[in-house]
């Protein structure tokens, strides 16, 4: 799934995604990838999270960040649930898995 599609995918919730600041951070942290998007909303949601652990001591600094994979996880599942309902059990496994 390309980038643009990623950020179209974004652009058609509702309601929109949070305030500006929120959203530029999603922006900025979506890239292409060949997996499908519930997984690739999961990766990029994984990488932020990995990111906020990885820091000491995290505080303010990170707040975004862990804003950010708090709405990638969250749409994954949205996402999913729009391609098939009955993949959701399998994605909270991988999600779980790999979180």
């Amino acid at each position: 799934m390309t980038r643009d599609a990623v950020l179209a995918w974004l652009d058609a919730r509702r309601p929109p995604p949070p305030p500006a600041t929120l959203r530029a951070h999603l922006d900025a942290a979506v890239t292409d990838s060949e997996l499908p998007l519930p997984d690739h909303l999961a990766l990029l949601g994984q990488r932020l999270l990995a990111r906020v652990t990885g820091q000491s001591p995290g505080g303010r600094a990170l707040a975004l960040d862990l804003l950010a994979a708090d709405a990638f996880i969250t749409y994954a599942f949205e996402a999913q649930a729009e391609a098939d309902v009955n993949g959701l059990a399998a994605l909270a496994a991988r999600v779980a898995e790999t979180g």
